[in-house]
């Protein structure tokens, strides 16, 4: 049975439970290795991103192949990955809302580290 997620303002003792949903809507498809320094990698450039906000939390994360972008014809192809975040944070005018959501494009090169994409 699927667990109810909570009420948005639930705060950081929700973001077990928003995790625990986000690894349910799809399976892991990644070595191990590339799932760990995908998910850095993800928190680390969105961090970087929100600097205009204030109360930045990643509340879950996930990294999974995006199937989504095909390769180009004839050109050698590499591993695609999306990172999907959940985050929370205040604004610039001040209004801070969670459940905010994200999703990062990486492309593995020939040497086995990520590129933003």
């Amino acid at each position: 049975m699927a667990r109810e997620l909570p009420p948005p303002g639930s705060g950081p003792a929700a973001d077990p439970i928003i995790q625990q949903a986000l690894d349910q809507a799809s399976t892991p498809d990644l070595p191990p290795d590339d799932e760990q320094r995908l998910l850095e990698l993800g928190r680390t450039t969105w961090t970087a991103e929100t600097t205009g906000y204030t109360q930045v939390r990643i509340q879950a994360a996930t990294a999974r192949r995006d199937t989504t972008t095909p390769a180009a014809v004839g050109e050698r192809t590499h591993v695609q990955a999306v990172v999907r975040l959940v985050w929370a944070g205040a604004d610039p005018a001040g209004t801070f809302l969670d459940g905010r959501t994200a999703a990062l494009h990486y492309t593995q090169n020939g040497q086995g580290s990520w590129k933003r994409t």
